[in-house]
């Protein structure tokens, strides 16, 4: 139990501590940290349903800006754990995560705020000429908070929950585990309605009935509407591309936007183009320099805190280019620390242009061309928020939930195939993607992005992957809030189920008016904590009333 109870506390240090994203970046999700916790406590099967009933709940929160709307590092290790160590349903696993989910916002609270120290003590190491150490700050410090506030309480439930866990469980009457039950058949509602809300836009709703109505009346599995609205979205998007083309023919138009949330302009700084354009013959950053750098872009969280955010993280992986770069150590100096300000933007699959776009200019300036820092950062700060609105929609708002929904039923459905393929076709998309933009951004400068936003290249993209989305949202919608009805009434001597009359109507309409309901209380913006205690509530006294019952 000791060597499981430090593995689970590894797992639940590298789920915060991101030091690596390829290797920690989908340890944020409770499909792969139930997975792995199950494999660890020996009870795989437990832990991979456990984990896809959690994840359900939270398929549709987004953590942008620094914000954590609901730790599910600690709700997916915790939760898992405590459901294989009592020897509960995994359906359960919510009611356990929840909880732990709420504890969690406050160690990620602390964990953010202590942060904060270690980018001051690599600006004072910087300050002696000490390169290294920034590297070691961006690290090392970050590790111990992780492990202090998430490694230890993960070790500790492990080692001793196994006995007082089992007792809770089986000193709880039936009738509440029923109850919880059907709380935990309500919950994926609400992360269906988050994703709804954030996906959307007005004209695309229909799609997300679309699902729903393809789900329930065909029984076909949610892979095959996966592949039917991809098709759907691409015949679409080559469709409104054709008609851009035919458009920009007839009418000049800038498209200054990826969205109407996000303005960008031409003026992102006085830099000129052409000082981007580096003679062959001057320094030139190495092909396995860039590879490097690219690599390092993918820790750039890995001390995140609310002072400067990404900041030193940013410092760390501009400090291999810059070694190639510049002869001197006082030189190298002089140039990292233009990097050690406010910095806080999308890390995996856009995200890295701008990093990219750094190199260029960083290479432009080693060469004497016009590039001042105040130019490089003023770029960097000009393009950080369109990309992140532009990188958390493609990865966190369509990625995210299409291949973790997909994930979750296949694993619901017993197949291991669910966590492995939605952890490596998400790992190998926005690691594509991100190499792919950073080179982009290193060789064409922000000239690249700045025409990607301006064709209408990205609304297309995004609106194509919405469709699918919205379509997996919806078929989720039917399939995985699992509540029904159990009343009945009687006519003459017969007794007919109310459930089956709701049936005969409209197949899901409970599911369907739950995950409406729910929406409509976050158009409302009520937050999400007492749109959770709602839920139990509801769910609690709609059973003990006999009005709602658990089909999963």
């Amino acid at each position: 139990m000791i060597i499981s109870a430090v593995l689970v506390a590894l797992l639940a240090t590298m789920g915060q501590w991101w030091f690596f994203g390829p290797i920690t970046k989908c340890l944020v999700y409770p499909l792969t940290t139930g997975t792995l916790v199950g494999v660890i406590l020996g009870d795989p099967m437990t832990g991979m349903l456990a984990g896809a009933n959690i994840q359900l709940i939270y398929l549709g929160y987004i953590s942008a800006g620094g914000t954590m709307p609901s730790n599910t590092i600690v709700a997916g290790i915790f939760g898992t754990a405590m459901t294989i160590l009592s020897g509960a349903d995994p359906t359960m696993a919510v009611t356990f995560a929840i909880p732990f989910s709420m504890f969690g916002l406050l160690l990620n609270q602390i964990y953010m705020t202590v942060n904060a120290a270690w980018i001051h003590r690599a600006g004072k190491l910087l300050d002696e000429g000490n390169i290294r150490g920034v590297r070691l700050m961006n690290f090392l410090p970050s590790f111990c908070m992780a492990f202090i506030l998430y490694g230890i309480p993960a070790f500790l439930l492990v080692t001793s929950g196994g006995t007082w866990a089992k007792i809770l469980v089986e000193t709880v009457p039936d009738s509440i585990i029923n109850a919880l039950q059907v709380v935990g058949g309500i919950m994926p509602a609400l992360g269906i309605a988050m994703l709804l809300n954030y996906l959307g836009k007005n004209r695309l709703i229909p799609w997300f009935f679309a699902g729903f109505f393809v789900s329930v009346y065909s029984g076909i599995s949610l892979m095959a509407i996966s592949i039917f609205s991809a098709i759907i979205a691409i015949l679409l998007y080559i469709h409104d591309s054709s008609k851009a083309v035919a458009l920009e023919t007839t009418k000049k138009r800038k498209r200054l936007s990826v969205n109407h949330k996000v303005t960008m302009t031409d003026d992102v700084s006085s830099v000129n183009e052409e000082v981007l354009r580096v003679n062959p013959n001057d320094k030139k950053l190495s092909k396995a320099t860039l590879v490097k750098t690219w690599l390092w872009t993918t820790s750039t969280e890995s001390c995140y805190n609310y002072e400067r955010m990404q900041a030193l993280g940013i410092a760390n992986l501009m400090i291999t280019p810059i070694r190639e770069l510049y002869d001197t150590n006082e030189r190298r100096v002089a140039e990292l620390k233009k990097y050690m300000v406010f910095y806080n933007s999308e890390v995996f699959t856009i995200g890295p242009i701008v990093n990219g776009i750094a190199c260029s200019m960083e290479e432009a300036r080693a060469n004497e061309e016009e590039v001042s820092a105040e130019d490089i950062n003023a770029v960097r700060t000009g393009l950080m928020g369109p990309v992140a609105g532009i990188g958390d929609t493609v990865m966190q708002g369509i990625l995210f939930p299409i291949l973790f929904g997909i994930g979750c039923s296949m694993a619901l459905e017993g197949s291991y195939l669910g966590p492995i393929l939605s952890f490596v076709v998400f790992e190998a998309l926005i690691f594509g993607c991100g190499y792919l933009m950073f080179m982009t951004g290193y060789k064409q400068g922000k000239s690249s992005l700045l025409q990607i936003l301006k064709d209408g290249t990205i609304d297309n993209i995004v609106n194509a992957f919405s469709i699918v989305g919205l379509m997996v949202v919806g078929a989720l919608a039917a399939t995985r809030v699992t509540v029904n009805t159990p009343l009945t009434f009687r006519i003459g001597e017969g007794a007919t189920s109310f459930q089956e009359v709701l049936d005969s109507l409209i197949p899901g309409l409970i599911p369907l008016g739950i995950t409406l309901l729910v929406l409509a209380m976050l158009k409302k913006k009520i937050n999400t904590v007492w749109i959770i205690l709602a839920i139990f509530i509801f769910g609690i006294l709609g059973y003990y009333l006999g009005i709602l019952g658990f089909s999963g």
